[in-house]
């Protein structure tokens, strides 16, 4: 165990953080088991978050953990406390990665480090002095553990979080966003379809209706009961090996023990909520998703490429957006990280996030970053040599 009194901060808006202890200590047997006090702060810290979401939820982080890989470095949490109560939980899992799936060229080394679960620790109160503090507590545990990199995915920069990475990192620390800032889209929900559908023109919602009646019968299902994540995850499966996703990036969903797990314990809690969508009665397009504290949660997206004249894609979305609105109401529909154009076209809110890569204070970290930028820059340097050649769009076609 790791414990540090941190010092006293004061955040922009005066929210004072006193001086409070952080502390890191290996998720074992104990908080696995539900018998150690640190479960039960992990648990009340999560309901207590109204910015939580459901892949923080610590059931579905242990339920995720029985089939992490073994890489030498053990899942911990780091914790921010007062005399009196946990104010904030971490849980840090082991990752390895080939540092060219960050860009880097032309040979990559194999690297062992963390990543926080959720992409965002968990908070009674998000000030940017918390956020700081938490961030401090996972960095000190990855420099004892001797851990290569922290990984923090699609951080959205206008939370504190996001500020706190910009202003708060510690000396010698360096970030590296291999896939930059980006917008991240969301469309907040009204309470009534038509008060969102009247965003669009007369012109595109007529353009919607047509789709729809051209393509046939269609069953949208939704997904959030245990019995219906086998065959929904078979479903989503085969439609995966086909995705052009699956051709440039590998196969999305693999319809393995550690999904099912996962897609299971997300619908035991009641946090699951995916959706299945139909042709006549053959499933085209799927959605992977969760929802928690009136947000769903959008994960994974696919849909039979032979299907595309109809936009599959998009008239499923259409469906899915009114199912939200109608049955167990969300405010908010979450993209995530990435844009898209058919994102820019149903959001109605937008900020910038981006993932972050920190790399510790050591000779190899310095190195490490260092030949990542400047692999950015080659690689940067050719695609806009691409692009004034006009490849860069027949290259896009020939992906999908």
């Amino acid at each position: 165990m790791l414990d540090t009194v941190s010092p006293p901060l004061i955040s922009g808006d005066g929210f004072k953080v006193g001086a409070l202890r952080s502390e890191s200590c290996e998720i074992d047997a104990s908080v696995q088991q539900h018998l150690s006090r640190r479960y039960w702060d992990w648990q009340d810290v999560y309901d207590t978050d109204q910015e939580s979401i459901p892949l923080q939820h610590p059931d579905v982080v242990l339920a995720e953990l029985s089939y992490i890989p073994r890489i030498g470095l053990a899942p911990a949490l780091v914790s921010l406390n007062d005399q009196m109560q946990c104010l904030g939980m971490g849980a840090l899992l082991p990752k390895a990665v080939n540092s060219r799936k960050l860009g880097a060229l032309p040979l990559g080394w194999q690297l062992q480090g963390y990543r926080l679960a959720g992409n965002q620790f968990l908070l009674r109160d998000h000030h940017v002095a918390a956020e700081s503090q938490m961030l401090q507590a996972a960095l000190q545990h990855v420099t004892k553990q001797s851990g290569q990199f922290l990984l923090i995915e699609d951080v959205d920069e206008q939370t504190p979080l996001g500020e706190a990475l910009r202003i708060h990192l510690p000396a010698g620390w360096m970030s590296f966003r291999h896939t930059g800032i980006q917008p991240r889209r969301r469309i907040r929900l009204p309470a009534v379809p038509a008060d969102y559908w009247q965003k669009f023109s007369a012109k595109t919602r007529q353009t919607f209706r047509r789709k729809l009646k051209k393509v046939g019968q269609t069953r949208l299902e939704r997904i959030t009961a245990i019995d219906d994540v086998p065959r929904f995850l078979e479903a989503a499966h085969q439609i995966s090996k086909h995705t052009w996703q699956t051709r440039h990036f590998g196969l999305r969903v693999r319809n393995d023990v550690r999904e099912q797990v996962q897609l299971a314990k997300l619908a035991e809690l009641g946090l699951l909520r995916c959706y299945l969508w139909s042709i006549d009665e053959t499933p085209v397009a799927f959605t992977i998703g969760n929802q928690g504290h009136g947000c769903f949660h959008y994960e994974e997206v696919g849909y039979l490429p032979e299907y595309s004249r109809h936009s599959p894609g998009q008239l499923m979305l259409i469906q899915m957006i009114d199912d939200l609105i109608a049955h167990d109401p969300a405010e908010c529909f979450d993209f995530g990280g990435g844009d898209a154009d058919y994102k820019e076209l149903f959001a109605n809110d937008v900020s910038q996030s981006g993932t972050v890569w920190l790399f510790p204070p050591t000779v190899c970290g310095h190195l490490l970053a260092s030949h990542l930028d400047v692999s950015r820059s080659v690689r940067q340097s050719a695609r806009k040599f691409v692009t004034q050649l006009g490849g860069t769009t027949r290259f896009r076609q020939m992906v999908r």
